[in-house]
């Protein structure tokens, strides 16, 4: 069995196709020899009956002979009916068993004599000389040649057919395999091309197995792709983004080392390192994070309630964020829903409660600090969640979650750009110390959840970001 695993696939289904040839061939044979020898042995009886039928109808008329029997190969003996043989044309072993034969019946009888076989009939006729017999046998000898040459014909020509069964399975087989070895050899190139000039697998017209699995593998080698991309592109963000504060932080450090002798000034470079030091972990988690949201959809299931509970929570957690910021003290964050509404019960968006929670904090967190930034701390400075449901043209509800702030919005040109990673709008929305990472968080958790994003100035300031999430009962 392992040496056949090691075999092509066009040899194992050659040696399969070989094997099957074999055992229906030999079938065929058999079936067709006892056919041919059942009619050969009606054959002879028929002969046999023909042979006992004039003796048997002249019988009756001439009990005591003459006997006319004839000859050319046809045995018969007349017997009469105290056992004693009257006319006789048949081989004295014969002779000696026939009372034996007659005992037999009326049915047709094998008897081998020697190396000779024999198929006799025996036939009854009541006469004025009382119950004689009619007692006819023919050899078999030529029945059994016929049935041997024809076997070895058989044989010969079942070979013959299986080796051209064989013969065709092979070629068959190389014509069904040779587009895999044309895959193969595609795939070869690909694997050894640059990403930039790398294509795909030809998939063929034909809707077959080859095309569902060219078609499958393409799907993979896009994924391959996606996923190394993903990760050159972490590498380069991480080490263009963490240059920066890394540098600073060793800034920091030797600035700490030469104010040793200074405990206040120690005191602001340690406090100053340790904020860096958050920063830098910060952006770490965040760049983790992201990396975990682009490379694949998300497996949680949240409902409208759990939904509504993220809400509130993440409201009172960007209160305490206000309360606890001196520069934010005078933002007012607020939610708003519809109880009346609620979808159906077993429609669920396809985010964790987590991952919602975080869609939440970083929208909130942002409008929290483009307001703070703006830095008249007025006191009519807002921030308003709102959750709500929207009917589909296509039939599919969502969650429609909107984040509503008064702050100075930001420049139109930075929109269309602004759920990319590590990008920052210049003005009044860039005070915050974050690593240009929130948005594109919340753009890819959206994304993963088969949502959308989009984002719009207010008037007459201000900004919304409006998050829609699908509704699927699956």
């Amino acid at each position: 069995m392992n040496r056949l695993r090691r075999l092509s696939i066009t040899a194992r289904i050659t040696i399969g196709s070989l094997i099957v040839a074999a055992l229906f061939g030999l079938v065929a044979v058999v079936i067709i020899r006892v056919g041919v020898s059942s009619i050969l042995h009606n054959a002879t009886v028929t002969l046999l009956s023909n042979d006992v039928a004039a003796p048997v109808e002249s019988l009756p008329s001439k009990p005591t002979g003459p006997f006319d029997l004839p000859g050319g190969g046809q045995e018969l003996a007349i017997v009469a009916e105290d056992g004693t043989i009257l006319a006789s044309t048949m081989p004295q072993a014969l002779e000696d068993r026939i009372g034996r034969l007659i005992d037999q019946g009326r049915e047709p009888q094998e008897v081998q004599v020697g190396d000779d076989h024999y198929v006799v009939l025996s036939r009854s006729v009541t006469t004025s000389a009382g119950v004689m017999h009619v007692v006819a046998a023919r050899n078999d000898e030529t029945t059994a040649l016929i049935l041997d040459r024809l076997t070895a014909a058989l044989l010969a020509g079942a070979g013959v057919l299986i080796l051209a069964f064989g013969a065709a399975s092979w070629l068959l087989a190389r014509a069904a395999l040779r587009p895999v070895s044309r895959m193969r050899e595609q795939a070869d190139r690909i694997a050894g091309s640059t990403p930039e000039v790398a294509g795909l697998l030809t998939v063929g017209p034909a809707q077959d197995e080859l095309s569902e699995l060219a078609t499958t593998l393409n799907d993979l080698i896009l994924r391959l792709r996606a996923s190394a991309e993903r990760e050159r592109q972490m590498v380069s963000d991480a080490s263009h983004e963490l240059r920066t504060p890394l540098a600073v932080l060793r800034g920091q450090l030797e600035l700490a080392e030469l104010d040793a002798g200074d405990p206040d000034a120690l005191l602001s470079d340690v406090r100053a390192s340790h904020a860096t030091a958050i920063r830098l972990a910060a952006l770490a988690n965040n760049l983790l994070e992201l990396s975990r949201i682009e490379a694949g959809p998300s497996s949680g299931r949240i409902d409208w309630r759990t939904l509504v509970d993220e809400l509130t929570d993440a409201i009172d957690r960007a209160r305490l964020l206000v309360s606890s910021d001196d520069e934010a003290s005078g933002v007012s964050v607020d939610f708003e829903y519809d109880p009346r509404r609620r979808p159906d019960p077993e429609a669920r968006v396809a985010l964790s409660p987590t991952d919602f929670g975080r869609i939440l904090d970083n929208l909130l967190a942002n409008a929290i600090i483009a307001i703070r930034s703006c830095g008249d701390g007025r006191p009519e400075a807002t921030v308003v969640a709102s959750l709500s449901l929207s009917e589909g043209t296509d039939g599919v509800d969502s969650v429609v979650l909107t984040v509503r702030d008064s702050g100075p919005g930001m420049p139109e040109e930075f929109i269309p750009v602004a759920l990319d990673r590590f990008t920052r709008a210049d003005g009044a929305r860039t005070g915050q110390s974050g690593g240009g990472l929130g948005l594109a968080i919340v753009g890819a958790l959206a994304g993963a959840a088969g949502g959308r994003v989009r984002l719009a100035n207010a008037e007459p300031h201000g900004l919304t970001v409006t998050v829609t999430l699908p509704l699927r009962r699956d």
